[in-house]
């Protein structure tokens, strides 16, 4: 199926082939959050249900992260309701950018300690630097969820960190 330039996930071919350069390793790591048998192979699906949709769709990046995790959930049904480990996504050399804020061994710690909701919104938001819409429209709750789940998730966060309302260096 040949698609004009107007009907090609994000604009031109050019631009297609970019954020798939950009996008792919970050929803493989995404699909292992979930603990599927084949992130690659859901992160591939996932771009190709996008480029077959006869619809195009507003926020392309949103409805990738939106496919694999529907597709990784459904894959691995049993696994939806575990707390899923910040160390599945965390791997050498992805989101390098947010390590410093997130990735920190004490901040790794203390996430693992969120409910998984508050968890896969802050993650969304801080790592993977997602809009409050894009989230809202992955995770299919309204934008105003989403900033609640955000703003206590980090509320949490300091709060663990630090306990007696001192001041605390990675807060």
């Amino acid at each position: 199926m040949t698609q004009s330039p107007q009907e090609i996930p994000f604009g031109t071919q050019e631009a297609f082939h970019a954020a798939f350069a950009e996008l792919y390793p970050r929803l493989v790591s995404y699909a292992r959050r979930y603990g599927a048998n084949f992130p690659e192979d859901i992160a591939q699906e996932a771009f190709v249900i996008l480029m077959q949709r006869e619809v195009p769709v507003e926020h392309p990046t949103a409805f990738l992260y939106g496919t694999v995790r529907t597709l990784s959930l459904t894959e691995r049904r049993p696994m939806k309701n575990q707390n899923i480990s910040l160390e599945a996504v965390a791997e050498p050399g992805q989101a390098a950018y947010a390590e410093d804020m997130v990735l920190n061994q004490e901040v790794r710690e203390r996430m693992r300690l969120l409910s998984p909701t508050f968890r896969e919104a802050l993650w969304l938001f801080v790592v993977e630097g997602l809009s409050i819409r894009e989230i809202s429209e992955i995770l299919a709750i309204p934008e105003a969820t989403v900033k609640t789940r955000i703003h206590r998730a980090k509320a949490q966060l300091k709060e663990q960190l630090n306990p007696a309302g001192g001041v605390h260096v990675l807060v």
